[in-house]
């Protein structure tokens, strides 16, 4: 494990800050790429930059704070209540940054006119290949690990921060490779197959969602679980859910599209 990177002096360079700039900046670099192939005004994007990236940061912070309340409310006090805002202490929350940001481009998207499913398939995709380089920093870390295993390619990580002194599942690593692959399949299918605007944000949530549950049965940090499920896995379920429920949806208007175009004929 290798949390911290390079440290000269009162200079540290942790390795979950550094990656998760390196992950922003190649969401970015692919969210931008898209936008030109895709021929999509990127001045919406500019004009409203300062904005997307305050939603993502204070979101971020928000889920953070909700899910770790013990830490910051543990009394009533100033300093209890002024260290919400010390961000610098890692207390940042990836779903809450993707989520901000989304409602951001939904808000401005939606009050411009902009094609706002246009804007989410390529959000997704760019949000994956982050999620890729993220998780990699996540893995020099140490958050995010997973429980005992015996395959071959389990790890054995000396850390206060880690109850297991046996192999374990490198889960932080399966996240990386399944983001980088399913971004992969949908950049494939947004760039070579004409598919209607809107399913590759589906599909790209609904494969994600299925994977993290499926890893979150190989995590061996705490969290907070119900009916023996993790926190994540039941926000998976309910996006597996919402994105079957659209790519159905979506489907059977298709199929009633085609039948009332064949009785035209």
């Amino acid at each position: 494990m290798y949390p911290v990177i390079i440290q000269i002096g009162p200079l540290i360079v942790y390795s979950l800050w550094l990656f998760a700039g390196l992950a922003l900046l190649a969401g970015v670099f692919v969210f931008t790429s898209f936008a030109k192939i895709k021929k999509l005004q990127m001045n919406f994007v500019y004009n409203h930059s300062l904005e997307i990236f305050i939603a993502g940061l204070v979101m971020a912070r928000l889920f953070f704070v909700i899910k770790n309340y013990q830490i910051y409310f543990y009394q009533f006090s100033v300093s209890s209540f002024k260290s919400i805002f010390f961000i610098w202490d890692k207390g940042l929350s990836f779903l809450g940054a993707v989520i901000g940001i989304t409602l951001a481009i939904v808000f401005f998207a939606k009050r411009e006119d902009e094609p706002l499913r246009k804007w989410l398939d390529i959000l997704t995709i760019s949000v994956l290949a982050g999620l890729f380089i993220s998780h990699i920093g996540a893995f020099l870390d140490g958050v995010g690990h997973g429980t005992p295993t015996s395959l071959p390619w389990g790890i054995t990580i000396e850390s206060p921060t880690i109850k297991y002194a046996v192999p374990i599942h490198p889960t932080q690593i399966y996240t990386a490779l399944y983001s980088i692959i399913i971004a992969g399949i949908l950049t494939y299918t947004f760039l070579r197959k004409k598919l209607e605007s809107g399913l590759i944000t589906a599909y790209g949530i609904l494969t994600y969602a299925f994977f993290t549950f499926v890893t979150g049965f190989m995590r061996g940090d705490d969290v907070l679980t119900l009916i023996w499920l993790r926190e994540e896995q039941i926000v998976s379920i309910i996006a597996m859910f919402i994105a079957g429920g659209y790519i159905y949806s979506r489907y059977n208007n298709n199929i009633s599209r085609k039948i009332s175009d064949n009785n035209i004929l």
